[in-house]
């Protein structure tokens, strides 16, 4: 086992001295629980050791600031969520060598394109839901959000019930963010060599070799991203092509799907929990339905943001300097300070936004102490796609069933360490189609 990093000072520890597990029982077993337990005895910096790994924690103004402006080079999110994550949980041949990545779609032009996309998966999934009936909201998120993303960067033909049906639990077994909301996956994946994972990707592949193969057959080039992706593998041999462009493809909706239909199934239930705002959206006020679309994720954002340190640097935490070697992950974790930096932001209330954007009325010591999607370098790239698609998903929704709750109350999963958090029971609605008398 590698020696730990050092930090000059040494901040306060958490419990769990255990000799290659540290804290790491307790901090899986209730990450949020945990992480507030240990600020509260502890203070804003702390360090956790778990499995191997040393955290350094800050929770603070000036060091959260600083955490996102550490450049790539000196405080990597990149190594940091292969180490993590990819390390423990995905085969790493899937890592590497991909040509197309997230980045490479949400550019402003390519959302407006995807909008026709998403219109159509939200079409198709609705007239799949007939008249009337009941759905669990993060049920009916999962499956719409496969289809959403599929659609947009795997083809039309992906999205639908041919081969959305085929693609879902394929997806699901390789999903990336179990490494998060149920973190003992990942400690499984690692024990049985990934077996689970490689049988998904392989099934994945044959899908979308048989997508391809269809295209090439017909003679069809929708010019489409699956056909984007396509050509930049050009130059390689035809047996392997059809591989790496699945590659891309599960690179790039894994991403998607970490956290899109979380905030789809969050901001459905706020709302249904709040009669007043559902009959605002209802009546089409798509400028507060984005703005409780930014609420939802807030309060329901469990990212722990992580970057691993690459070279000796120094962290102020505005009471003292830390220096901080390489291998040390400098971290914070979303959920705390989303709900506690200011004061009234422990309660859902759209009017903390402007827009898509913090009301400039919230009484903050630096921005980044709120995030639901990241700040500067930092910030997700999807952030326009998501909350369109969020939009339209809720918008078509409500412009075509008339909503009943049978949940009274949702609250988060007290296991998850990581994403925008799921539910912890199940939040099932009744629907019926609205009369058009």
């Amino acid at each position: 086992m590698p020696e730990t990093p050092s930090i000059e000072p040494m901040p306060p520890r958490a419990p769990g001295r255990l000799p290659g597990i540290g804290s790491g029982i307790a901090l899986l077993r209730r990450p949020t629980a945990f992480l507030t337990r240990t600020r509260e005895a502890l203070g804003d910096t702390f360090v956790v050791d778990v499995f191997g790994y040393r955290l350094f924690f800050v929770f603070s103004a000036e060091g959260v600031k600083r955490l996102y402006a550490l450049p790539e080079k000196e405080a990597s999110f990149g190594l940091a969520t292969f180490t993590l994550v990819f390390k423990h949980k995905i085969p790493l041949e899937l890592a590497m060598g991909r040509r197309n990545r997230p980045h490479d779609l949400f550019g402003s032009q390519e959302v407006e394109g995807y909008l026709e996309d998403l219109e159509s998966a939200v079409s198709h999934e609705l007239t799949e839901m007939g008249e009337a009936g009941r759905f669990e909201a993060f049920t009916w998120a999962r499956r719409l959000g496969h289809r959403l993303g599929l659609g947009c960067w795997a083809g039309a033909e992906a999205a639908s019930p041919r081969h959305l049906d085929r693609l879902m639990p394929l997806f699901d077994r390789l999903d990336t963010s179990d490494s998060f909301v149920r973190p003992w996956r990942a400690v499984f994946a690692t024990a049985t060599g990934k077996w689970i994972e490689r049988r998904a990707m392989a099934g994945i592949e044959g899908v979308i070799g048989e997508i391809l193969a269809e295209r090439a057959r017909d003679g069809r080039e929708p010019g489409d991203f699956l056909d984007h992706i396509a050509e930049s593998w050009s130059d390689v041999p035809e047996d392997e092509r059809a591989v790496q462009i699945a590659r891309d493809v599960m690179i790039i909706h894994m991403g998607a799907q970490s956290n899109l239909y979380a905030a789809v199934a969050w901001t459905l239930v706020d709302l249904l929990q709040r009669p007043e705002l559902l009959a605002r959206v209802a009546a089409g006020d798509d400028e507060l339905l984005e703005r409780c679309a930014n609420e939802s994720i807030r309060m329901a954002q469990n990212s722990l943001t992580l970057r691993q340190v690459m070279r000796p640097l120094d962290v102020d935490d505005g009471e003292r300097t830390y220096r901080l070697t390489p291998g040390t992950f400098l971290a914070t974790m979303l959920s705390l300070n989303n709900t506690s930096a200011a004061p009234g932001l422990d309660v859902y209330d759209p009017d903390h936004y402007e827009g898509r954007r913090l009301a400039r009325h919230v009484p903050l010591e630096t921005r980044e102490l709120v995030s639901t999607f990241g700040h500067g370098r930092h910030s997700c790239p999807a952030q326009r796609f998501s909350i369109s698609a969020i939009r339209i998903a809720i918008r078509r929704l409500l412009d075509r069933y008339e909503l009943e709750p049978e949940f009274r109350d949702a609250s988060p999963s007290p296991r998850q360490l990581g994403a925008v958090a799921r539910a912890a029971k199940p939040c099932r609605v009744r629907y019926r189609a609205r009369s058009r008398a």
